[in-house]
């Protein structure tokens, strides 16, 4: 199956989720025993590899993000090595592959409104990436549950998928710590998923801008050694603009088109509704001093 028609399926079939949560458990618990048999890596797991192999472990987060979020676009040309890219990187994030095309889709879908699970308005950096997870959560629910109905029989299904769902990233985590054994789990592979979390988190936080009229502003970044450093490893992670204007191009920093020059705003605004949204968000003082938007080039587009 397309990576494209897990959304589909989602929307069509209430038991969809539950059904690749309980297949993917199933697996993971397989592999899991495998890697306890053999534990390939336990060999390498010294510190003074595992220290060696830190700065690889940042680039593969960064270039796992590309990866991942390619995957769930079919950008891969050929369809089975798209889907096995994508089962392996939805297992490597812990959260599977059909929940990145779920929570993609509908970041796609809904930008910056109710149903967007990644909309980082009214927040400061750290609190957006603080929880990320939860904010997914809480939005998916609220749109399956949108979708196939408030009522006690998917209430029912919506639990056995979150119980099943949080099986599923312990089972995940104990999969890896196998695989790779303690030093390399804390050292490489720990460190490359919260790489791959903060990118993600700083693409959606940073590109979506919100304008001096309450509008928001999808944009590109590539202005400074950051940007310009992150969008080699995430293979232009940070061309979100031209990365919504164009699903279906790999690298969005190749993306060269007229499109480009017009803002692309995915929600209007009035000075009433900016004003009201700055009285809302500028009491707490020390959520404001780790606001790391204008340190990070929030305010900037190329």
């Amino acid at each position: 199956m397309k990576a494209s028609a897990i959304f589909t399926q989602i929307n069509r079939d209430r038991y969809d989720l539950l059904k690749r949560y309980v297949g993917d458990l199933l697996l993971t618990i397989l592999m899991t025993f495998f890697f306890y048999q053999y534990s390939p890596l336990t060999e390498f797991s010294s510190i003074s590899t595992s220290l060696f192999l830190l700065p690889f472990a940042i680039i593969f987060g960064l270039t796992l993000s590309s990866l991942l979020h390619n995957s769930s676009h079919d950008n891969i040309k050929s369809n089975l090595l798209n889907r096995v890219v994508g089962i392996f990187c939805g297992a490597w994030v812990l959260y599977g592959h059909a929940n990145f095309v779920m929570i993609h889709s509908l970041h796609h879908k809904y930008s910056d409104k109710e149903f967007d699970p990644v909309n980082p308005k009214g927040m400061t950096f750290l609190v957006f990436v603080s929880a990320p997870m939860r904010y997914m959560i809480q939005t998916a629910k609220k749109y399956l549950f949108h979708i196939h109905g408030k009522n006690k029989d998917y209430e029912t299904i919506m639990l056995m998928q979150t119980i099943v769902f949080h099986l599923n990233l312990i089972a995940k985590l104990a999969m890896w710590y196998t695989f790779f054994g303690k030093t390399l789990f804390f050292l490489f592979y720990l460190v490359s998923l919260l790489t791959n979390y903060m990118i993600f988190a700083h693409i959606n936080y940073a590109c979506h801008r919100d304008n001096a009229d309450g509008s928001v502003e999808v944009v590109n970044l590539d202005h400074n050694l950051f940007y310009k450093v992150a969008n080699f490893f995430t293979m232009g992670g940070y061309y979100h603009k031209s990365h919504h204007i164009n699903l279906s191009i790999f690298n969005p920093k190749k993306y060269n088109n007229k499109r480009l020059l017009s803002p692309l705003i995915t929600v209007e605004g009035s000075s009433d509704t900016y004003e009201e949204f700055k009285m809302n968000n500028s009491s707490n003082k020390v959520l404001s001093y780790f606001d790391l938007a204008g340190i990070w080039g929030h305010k900037k587009e190329i």
